[in-house]
């Protein structure tokens, strides 16, 4: 019988054209967009997993206490951990230090004279691409970091720098003070995958680092701790007592330090494949982390859509269940058995999921440049290619069909074939609650991803318009420049020399109302940061401090607020005076502003007085709560120089600015940004979500509109007779649109009531990650319902009024 059963499940496709086409679209699109969300949540799991013992690799991590309060936690130890913990643990297969490099430096190509300032530079030992599986194109990974002068790129700096030829030999130069210095091209690292946490454009050894920057020699290594460190561990080694040992050795050269301090320094490792779904750190390299609870909520979103499909699939079949009685009926009169018909049924079933889940292949891999285009990374549909995929891929579908395919076919095989053959209409007993039941599962969810949508959108509104508490706008940054600093130490003149020689060409433009150089702009992070204590009693109230150096206009171009003031001399030594911020204040114990002016805080073996108090404002984004910030005033410390300009003219200004720099700074190239959009992209993983977030919720909703609109038809040319009874009694078609719509309001509302402490919870779990965040009012329950209503209604009305407008001679004239 199977050769008919699947004859005539084909008839029936065919017969019923249009609900057929609602049933595999429908689960194509759920099994579809299903696919693409594994195929990014796999993405996002499978960081750094492409290295031969990524399941080895682990990351030290270090905590600092102060008398029992952690004041920092971060992947950055100091060098010296690396060094002695080489020698003195024995379960130590291989350790690396990298250092990505928190300035630019300008990078010339001599021979072609092409020099751009680069940012990406990161210093490693000369294991790095022996533990870390970056393939080269060209060079001998045994031999790249031989000497202190070789260079590794990508393919992507080699041909910005040499074009299509192979650069190996090829000499490369850095501008920048003491990291100057000529490189040997040793080696080209093939494009680097998207899912690593290791992005960088250049490979640089890191002994010249460390023998050319002055400060990583003090304390014999021990001192800074910029380096992060990576170890590679045995299978079977116990990480903590790794973690214990390498305590040891860090007691054993600071113990001193850190008991006077009254400070611990804990550690921990954390594994190479969980850097980057799990580094929410005080200090750290990585700019585009993931976040696993993002993972957790698209996962939800997933399921909920592959069930949406299911639910149109039992919703559509039991409602068509009345069309097939009679068929039913004449099966059984003429000796067809229950289980034969649900085997009949189920095979139904079977044939419609397996043909969308062909659609649903074809459909994710055509919507995969939209997934990559939203989430702005090149991602490749691989997880076909693993056997595990199609082992699960093919359960999903056949647990789907079963769970979707079963109850139809109970409910269409426990017709009663005497009442069938009289009447043609059977309506089983609890049918029609379970439709509803499942139309209220499909409101329910879409209400649920609407109101997800508008909170995550709401949010990052929020964030991007609050006011910050300084003038980010009409500010353009310039890259200061790095090969001046070489001229200076060759002409003996001064760095303040120079940028005030700029700042006065600059300013001769009417347009340009200010210029002002620091080590750093609001979101770009913070130059260092140090402990800061007062000289009187310095044991007490220690801040773990930001610092940021700036000159004497930094405070009027930002339009910054100062609660109190000393006078600002106008002439004044680099790191003799500094500003701090509201926290700074709290955190120092001053119990006034008006107490720290004058005060004495040492840093860095500085001693600095303090000049004035900034009332806070958002240097970092909204995500961060305010942290102690300490402004130096140096006159000659121009990583950056912050332009406010007016808005007319903006073209011409930028003319004008890039010919003063060249003037001044002839060995620089000129690079620009405004401020307010540099700022803005501190929320792009947000806006990502967000982006995501509303994509998959769209497509969700389309689902539940899919099946509302077919199982609306259907109800409706079920009930065209007793709408024209009621016509012929009098009923307007405004009476009868209402009868046909007012079920789905009950529903509806039905749905919109369960979503209530969903919302509320799911919102204020989410908003958790914000320091500062909008608070969950009444709009986020009604708005979503009304939006979820305006849908609905537009999905059904038309059908319905179709039905209604009828002529009753039309309804009644096959009675």
């Amino acid at each position: 019988m199977w050769k008919n059963y699947l004859k005539i499940a084909f008839r029936n496709l065919k017969r019923n054209k249009f609900f057929s086409i609602i049933n595999v679209m429908g689960l194509a699109v759920g099994m579809g967009v299903c696919l693409l969300i594994l195929q990014y949540i796999q993405f996002e799991l499978s960081y750094d997993e492409f290295h031969p013992k990524s399941g080895q690799i682990y990351r030290v991590i270090q905590t600092v206490e102060k008398r029992g309060e952690i004041i920092s936690h971060s992947p950055l130890t100091t060098y010296g951990v690396a060094a002695n913990a080489k020698t003195n643990l024995p379960e130590i297969e291989e350790i690396v230090r990298t250092n990505l490099l928190d300035i630019s430096l300008v990078v010339l190509n001599p021979e072609k004279q092409i020099s751009h300032q680069e940012d990406k530079l990161l210093f490693v030992d000369a294991a790095f691409l022996d533990l870390f599986h970056f393939a080269l194109k060209y060079g001998n990974k045994a031999s790249v970091f031989q000497e202190n002068h070789g260079m590794v790129i990508t393919e992507q700096i080699a041909s910005k720098y040499f074009g299509d030829a192979n650069p190996i030999g090829r000499t490369l130069e850095t501008k920048g003070g003491v990291l100057g210095g000529s490189f040997v091209v040793t080696g080209v690292l093939e494009t680097l995958p998207e899912n690593t946490h290791l992005q960088f454009d250049f490979l640089l050894p890191v002994d010249f680092l460390i023998n050319n920057y002055g400060k990583y020699k003090s304390g014999e290594g021990w001192d800074w701790d910029d380096f992060a460190t990576y170890v590679l561990l045995p299978e079977n080694v116990i990480l903590s007592e790794t973690a214990q040992k390498i305590e040891n050795l860090i007691i054993q050269h600071k113990g001193d330090v850190l008991e006077t301090n009254q400070e611990k320094w804990k550690i921990g490792l954390q594994a190479l494949e969980d850097i980057h779904l799990n580094s929410n750190y005080t200090r750290s390299f990585e700019s585009n982390n993931g976040n696993l609870k993002h993972l957790g909520f698209f996962s939800i979103v997933g399921i909920f859509i592959l069930l949406m499909a299911w639910v149109n699939y039992v919703n559509l079949s039991t409602s068509q269940a009345m069309l097939r009685s009679k068929e039913v009926g004449i099966r059984k009169s003429i000796g067809a058995a229950k289980n034969q018909l649900i085997s009949q049924f189920m095979l139904e079933s079977v044939l419609v999921n397996f043909i969308a889940a062909a659609f649903a292949l074809a459909l994710s891999s055509a919507l995969l440049p939209f997934l990559q285009e939203l989430v702005g990374k090149n991602i490749q549909f691989i997880i076909v290619n693993d056997w595990y995929f199609w082992i699960g891929f093919s359960l999903a579908v056949i647990i789907g069909t079963i769970i979707s395919g079963l109850y139809p076919a109970f409910v269409l095989s426990s017709f009663r074939p005497v009442n069938l053959i009289k009447t043609g209409v059977f309506n089983p007993t609890g049918n029609w609650s379970l439709r509803k039941s499942l139309i209220v599962f499909q409101f329910f969810v879409s209400v649920l991803l609407i109101a997800g949508t508008y909170l995550v959108y709401q949010q990052v509104s929020y964030m991007k318009n609050q006011d910050l508490g300084m003038d980010a706008d009409e500010i353009l940054v310039i890259n200061g420049p790095r090969a001046i600093i070489e001229t200076v130490i060759r002409n003996g003149t001064t760095l303040a020399e120079h940028y005030d020689g700029f700042k006065n060409l600059a300013t001769s433009q009417h347009t340009v109302s200010t210029v002002t150089g620091s080590s750093s702009v609001p979101g770009k992070g913070y130059s260092f940061e140090s402990m800061v204590r007062k000289t009187v009693n310095p044991d007490e109230n220690v801040a773990l401090g930001n610092i940021v150096m700036m000159d004497r206009d930094f405070i009027h171009s930002y339009g910054l607020e100062l609660i109190a003031q000393s006078e600002i001399p106008e002439n004044i030594p680099d790191w003799s005076y500094v500003l701090i911020n509201e926290t700074a204040l709290e955190k120092l114990g001053f119990e006034s502003a008006d107490e720290a002016l004058g005060q004495e805080l040492e840093f860095f073996s500085y001693k600095v007085k303090i000049l004035g108090i900034v009332r806070n404002f958002h240097w970092d984004s909204l995500k961060d709560s305010q942290s102690p910030t300490f402004y130096v005033l140096d006159n000659a410390y121009g990583v950056y120089f912050s332009v406010k300009l007016s808005k007319t003219d903006i073209q011409e200004t930028i003319v004008h600015l890039q010919e003063s720099f060249q003037k001044v700074f002839p060995e620089d190239p000129f690079d620009y940004f405004f401020l307010d959009e540099q700022f803005n992209r501190q929320y792009q993983a947000d806006l990502q979500f967000g982006k995501l977030f509303s994509t998959f919720s769209l497509l969700a909703i389309f689902m539940a509109c899919l099946g509302l609109f077919a199982l609306v038809s259907f109800s409706a040319s079920m009930r065209t007779k007793e709408i024209g009874i009621r016509k012929v009694l009098g009923a307007t078609s405004g009476n009868l649109i209402g009868l046909l719509t007012k079920e789905y309001l009950y529903l509806l509302a039905l749905a919109v009531s369960m979503t209530i402490p969903v919302i509320y919870y799911w919102g204020n779990s989410w908003l958790e990650n914000y320091a500062y965040r909008i608070d969950i009012g009444v709009e986020f329950f009604v708005l979503p319902g009304l939006i979820m209503l305006l849908i609905a209604m537009a999905t059904v009305l038309g059908r319905i009024y179709n039905t209604a407008t009828d002529t009753p001679s039309k309804a009644l004239k096959t009675e």
